[in-house]
């Protein structure tokens, strides 16, 4: 633990107290206290501690898919560029010049180099340094003793499943496939990922801001209980399990008729035309859907139609960008006959994020009162045990600073 973690950590991370509050059965545990979905200082340790120090979602592949594409990427501070080099792979640097510290990429393209605004130094897609105009007079691009080799791009580990693009940004944090195999041990023996296919624009459910903590935001969809007190599509499922996969993933799955399902999923209209659902649902006659919160903050949602996968990156203390795509089984991602199907798709989630935005945004503004008179918050024990298992993950990496 260095200085700055130590006056930080001593501040504002969780007391003993908190923790063992927060280590109780779900029944009667506390919650998060109010300064965490505020506090710059807490939001630093995670910064570091969460979305530095594991693996996140930051971005998916099908935004960069040819040689050349480039997309600025925002994750906890981290200003980073996600790029389709010319080998073909998908490449992350810091979104930073190496001469004086200039953002590179401030929007998304489609480039031969990345070339700094400021002083025109110019990379490679590769993230090596090209050239450095009139770096030694005017005209003289060349200066004795003067490596360019030396001042590539900072690469970010990356890796990528399904069209998710996961960056570690310290490089420490064990393989990929490895924090990821309880995920797929979970979904890949239910879904055939295979027979998936991304819309035709590449979109789905969109992106937007949220006013609010990141944790707020994901707490806002790991859980049912909410669901017929906010939003007018959605009823309590009668068939619902908390999934939890240690520090890995938080979540939970339910089971229902294919024809519950047509209606919990918008995945029929009125001329009677339907979305699919996976082969093996049909066979069975039941509808499966789960859902699992990838810590920190990504969420692969598999309904018995369709898959989507949203990402919630941090823009501060209380601003988180949402951004999802929604992949739908062969020919109905991108068939004419389905064209109104996934619109209406589209429409029926943004109507859910619009209603969740009003009680996010009150929950984000009683934070500080909260902390102010100690009042802790607690968690439904039948709907609301994923929702503790995030937490207590949330309060595992922050209290372990070394």
């Amino acid at each position: 633990m260095n200085a700055h973690d130590t006056a930080v950590f001593g501040a504002t991370a969780l007391s003993e107290r908190e923790i063992e509050k927060l280590s109780l059965p779900t029944s009667l545990a506390e919650g998060l206290p109010g300064r965490t979905y505020y506090d710059p200082s807490f939001y630093e340790l995670e910064r570091k501690h969460v979305f530095a120090a594991g693996w996140t979602g930051i971005g998916f592949a099908s935004d960069v898919p040819n040689v050349g594409d480039v997309v600025p990427v925002s994750v906890a501070d981290y200003e980073l560029i996600l790029v389709r080099a010319k080998s073909g792979e998908v490449k992350c640097y810091h979104n930073i010049c190496r001469h004086r510290g200039m953002k590179l990429v401030k929007g998304k393209g489609n480039v031969k180099t990345i070339r700094c605004s400021y002083h025109c130094w110019t990379y490679g897609l590769e993230g090596n340094l090209l050239a450095t105009p009139s770096i030694a007079g005017v005209n003289e691009s060349q200066a004795e003793g003067f490596d360019l080799s030396q001042l590539s791009l900072v690469e970010v580990r990356i890796g990528q499943y399904l069209d998710v693009i996961f960056a570690n940004i310290d490089g420490k944090a064990k393989s990929l496939d490895e924090f990821l195999k309880p995920v797929r041990e979970r979904l890949e023996p239910i879904y055939d990922f295979t027979i998936l296919k991304p819309t035709p624009d590449g979109t789905g459910r969109g992106s937007r801001d949220f006013a609010v903590n990141w944790k707020i935001v994901v707490e806002g969809g790991i859980e049912d209980y909410h669901l017929p007190f906010v939003h007018k599509a959605f009823d309590h499922s009668k068939d619902y399990s908390s999934e939890i996969g240690g520090s890995v993933y938080s979540g939970f799955s339910s089971r229902r008729s294919l024809v519950d399902a047509q209606k919990r999923y918008a995945t029929k209209v009125a001329d009677g035309n339907e979305l699919p659902f996976f082969p093996s649902m049909v066979e069975t006659g039941i509808a499966q859907t789960v859902i699992l919160f990838v810590f920190p903050a990504t969420i692969i949602t598999c309904t018995p139609n369709y898959m989507s996968l949203s990402l919630q990156l941090p823009r501060g203390p209380e601003l988180t960008h949402y951004t999802s795509k929604t992949y739908f089984i062969g020919d109905s991602a991108t068939s004419d006959a389905f064209a109104k199907l996934r619109e209406e798709n589209t429409i029926y989630w943004k109507q859910v994020l619009d209603e969740d935005d009003g009680p996010w945004r009150q929950v984000q503004a009683m934070a500080r009162n909260r902390e102010e008179i100690g009042l802790p918050s607690r968690f439904s024990p039948h709907w609301e045990v994923a929702l503790h298992n995030f937490q207590k993950t949330v309060a595992e990496k922050t209290s372990s600073v070394s």
